[in-house]
């Protein structure tokens, strides 16, 4: 139940960061993120471990990291980002407290 509620909890900062910051990685159905402050970009390609280990901010390291996605800080932008998430499927209250604001809404 705990894990549960901290999961909620996070997927409303991303979603308010993401409402805030406009198109980045908080927001982009291609970032897989467990509920920490950095994810996998899987729209990237794999890289090598020595990549993975570099997109976290390691540039030195004595383990060999298995290849796999690169990581990105919830504020990244790039030219794959992707909102396929229909919005207008979650409560009024909710989409309030993320400060979502959609063209056609009224401005309150």
């Amino acid at each position: 139940m705990q894990q549960d509620a901290f999961a909620r909890k996070h997927q409303e900062w991303k979603d308010a960061f993401y409402w805030a910051n406009g198109p980045c990685c908080a927001g982009c159905d291609h970032w897989a993120c467990d509920m920490g402050k950095i994810g996998e970009c899987t729209a990237a390609p794999p890289v090598s471990g020595d990549q993975v280990l570099k997109s976290l901010g390691i540039r030195s390291a004595t383990i060999e990291a298995a290849p796999g996605q690169p990581f990105t800080e919830p504020s990244h932008v790039c030219g794959a980002f992707q909102d396929n998430f229909d919005w207008c499927s979650l409560d009024a209250e909710y989409l309030e407290r993320i400060g979502a604001r959609f063209p056609d809404s009224p401005a309150r």
